[in-house]
């Protein structure tokens, strides 16, 4: 039994169970009522939010530079264009830097280019024949046989071989080097170097033998060395060894030709180098 003070008098059970029906159900309202508020207040920041990406989106675009075009279909294009270009701009010129640096790098470790061989400069495939250089030509035997240059200063060179019935000494080398003037020193000074590569028997340098013509205009000196040969890069002397040489002197060069080896191969060959020098047949008229 339950006293009702403000009224003075005793609830009934029933009354004190629709009191807490009562109660329990103000308080739903009011739960329910706070709920209410709080999915209202939802609405309305989503709408608030929604309003300004409408607005964002009617608001006109910045234009981007050219280097940049980009579509407005929407935001996602507009934002991966520019980034694409920027990123293959980016490639691109790590690519060149890459490609430079390892260009230099490669071209470090490369030698030299090597000047093209004049056209008018014997080859393998050139005329048997002849030899053949820019400012002349002269006339050899087609056994004698055209090979790369084996050092320095070597225009040309050939090789000649005493390939008779029953010769078996080695090769000597047919040897051209043409110097522009005031290249290479003088004739005298080239004569004095051959005869320091040969001597007599004894140890004592050996005596040149020396003569002097004129073939097509040009002045030719000849000079012959035999004794034990020591040239440039050489071990040991080679002995019974003989240098037939004609020095050729053109208005703007000179051209030296040299053939040296075993005396036998040269000796055997001698007619066919007097006849080469002989032979000698500038291109173009001489000019002094």
């Amino acid at each position: 039994m339950v006293i009702d003070f403000a009224k003075g008098r005793v609830a009934s059970p029933v009354q004190i169970f629709l009191a807490v029906i009562r109660v329990r159900g103000i308080a739903s309202i009011v739960d329910m009522r706070n709920q209410l508020s709080i999915v209202c207040n939802g609405l309305m920041a989503g709408l608030f939010l929604g309003a300004l990406v409408s607005c964002a989106d009617d608001a006109p675009k910045p234009k981007l530079p050219a280097a940049f075009p980009v579509q407005t279909t929407s935001n996602s294009s507009a934002v991966s264009a520019p980034t694409a270009v920027a990123t293959n701009a980016i490639s691109s010129a790590n690519s060149d830097i890459s490609s430079s640096a390892n260009s230099n790098a490669i071209a470090s470790t490369m030698p030299a280019a090597v000047p093209s061989v004049d056209p008018l400069t014997s080859s393998a495939t050139s005329n048997p024949s002849l030899i053949e250089l820019p400012s002349v030509t002269l006339p050899k035997p087609a056994a004698w046989t055209w090979v790369k240059p084996s050092m320095q200063f070597r225009t040309l060179q050939y090789q000649v071989c005493n390939s008779g019935p029953g010769k078996v000494a080695p090769c000597a080398d047919l040897i051209v080097s043409v110097f522009k003037m005031g290249d290479g020193g003088s004739v005298e000074a080239n004569i004095g170097r051959w005869k320091n590569q040969f001597q007599n028997a004894d140890g004592t340098p050996a005596q040149p033998t020396r003569s002097q013509r004129v073939a097509a205009g040009a002045s030719v000196t000849r000079v012959d060395l035999k004794g034990a040969w020591k040239g440039m890069g050489m071990g040991e002397a080679q002995n019974n060894s003989e240098q037939l040489a004609a020095a050729i002197e053109l208005p703007q060069e000179t051209i030296y030709i040299r053939m040296v080896g075993p005396e036998s191969t040269v000796e055997a060959a001698r007619k066919d180098f007097e006849a080469m020098v002989d032979g000698l047949a500038p291109r173009a008229p001489l000019v002094k």
